[in-house]
C-alpha cells in the first residue's frame, strides 16, 4: 500500500504539472486573441475616420502585430535553444499591459504596488538586476524619465525587452544587457537599484549568500543611493534570512518592511551608507573589478 502511495505521488504532481502548463498555454492564445480584437477595432476607427488618422494617429496599436511576432519568435528560439531553467513555462515572467505582453506578474500593478514613482526620479541612475525581459526597468524609465539598466542572463527575454524598448522610443534612456550578475561591470555608479527576488535565483545561475549579494550591491552604488529590496517567498519568517540581513547593518540602513503579494514576500527600502576607510579598503581588496575601469 505504501509503494502504491508514494508511486501515485509523483503521477500525481506530473498531471498538476501538465493541467497548469495547458491552461497557461490556453490563456496565452486567450492573449493573442484579444491582441487582434485590439488592433482590428483600431483599424475600423482609422477606416471611417480616414481624413483624420493615419500611422502617426495609431502606430502604437497598429503595430502592435509585427512586434508581438518578434516576441513569438524570441519565445520559440528560446523553447528550442536555451538548456538553462525558463521562469513561467517559457513566457515572460512579468506582463507589460501598455504593450499588451502576456506573463506572470503585472509590471505596471507592481510598480504601483511598490510605489516606485515616488522613489525613483528623472535624475536617477537606475539598475534591475535579473530584470527578465526588463519590462520594470524600461517602465520605471517611461513613467519616470529617469535612465536605467537591466542584466540578466537569459539573452532571449532581454532580447525581447530590446524590441520593446525601441518600440517605446526608450533606447536613450534604456540599457538592457544579457549577462551574469556575478560577471557584470557598470560603468558608473546606480542612484537606485532593484533587487527583486534575485538573490538566490531557481535556475541555479545565481546562488550567493545574502551578505555577498548586498555587498556586490553596495559596491556599485552612489553613497546615499536606494536600494529597494524584495525577499523570495522562503525568506519570509526564516530567522537565518533576518540574520544574515542583520548583517548588513553597517553598509545599508533600513527601519522596517512592507508585506507584499499576499504576505508572501517582503520589500525592503535600504539607503546605502559610506564605509569606514578601513574597512572601505577590505571591501574594495575583495571585490575590486566590479566597476568599470573608465570609472
Amino acid at each position: 500500500m505504501t509503494q502504491q502511495v508514494s508511486g501515485a505521488t509523483p503521477t500525481l504532481s506530473k498531471i498538476k504539472k501538465f493541467v497548469r502548463h495547458s491552461m497557461i498555454v490556453a490563456a496565452s492564445l486567450l492573449h493573442q486573441s484579444g491582441i487582434f480584437l485590439i488592433v482590428s477595432a483600431r483599424k475600423l476607427v482609422r477606416l471611417t475616420e480616414r481624413h483624420t488618422i493615419d500611422q502617426t494617429s495609431d502606430r502604437f496599436i497598429i503595430d502592435l502585430p509585427t512586434l508581438h511576432k518578434k516576441v513569438r519568435h524570441e519565445l520559440d528560439l528560446q523553447r528550442r535553444e536555451y538548456n538553462s531553467y525558463s521562469y513561467f513555462h517559457g513566457y515572460p515572467y512579468q506582463s507589460l499591459g501598455i504593450l499588451q505582453i502576456f506573463g506572470e506578474r503585472g509590471t505596471e500593478e507592481r510598480f504601483d504596488a511598490y510605489e516606485l514613482a515616488a522613489l525613483i526620479k528623472t535624475s536617477d541612475h537606475v539598475l534591475d538586476i535579473g530584470c527578465n525581459c526588463g519590462f520594470m526597468t524600461l517602465y520605471s524609465a517611461f513613467r519616470t524619465g529617469c535612465s536605467a539598466d537591466g542584466i540578466d542572463i537569459n539573452p532571449y527575454m532581454i532580447r525581447i525587452g530590446q524590441y520593446c524598448s525601441e518600440y517605446l522610443q526608450l533606447n536613450d534612456r534604456v540599457k538592457l544587457i544579457a549577462q551574469s550578475f556575478l560577471d557584470y561591470r557598470p560603468e558608473r555608479l546606480y542612484s537606485v537599484v532593484l533587487s527583486f527576488a534575485t538573490h538566490w535565483t531557481d535556475d541555479k545561475n545565481y546562488r550567493v549568500q545574502l551578505q555577498d549579494h548586498l555587498l556586490r550591491i553596495h559596491a556599485m552604488m552612489e553613497s546615499g543611493g536606494l536600494l529597494v529590496f524584495e525577499t523570495h517567498s522562503a525568506d519570509v519568517g526564516n530567522p537565518e534570512f533576518y540574520s544574515a540581513l542583520e548583517e548588513m547593518r553597517g553598509h545599508f540602513s533600513w527601519d522596517s518592511c512592507r508585506s507584499m503579494a499576499r504576505g508572501t514576500r517582503e520589500l525592503y527600502l535600504m539607503r546605502q551608507l559610506p564605509r569606514p576607510p578601513l574597512e572601505g579598503q577590505i571591501v574594495d581588496a575583495a571585490i575590486s573589478g566590479v566597476i568599470g575601469d573608465d570609472h
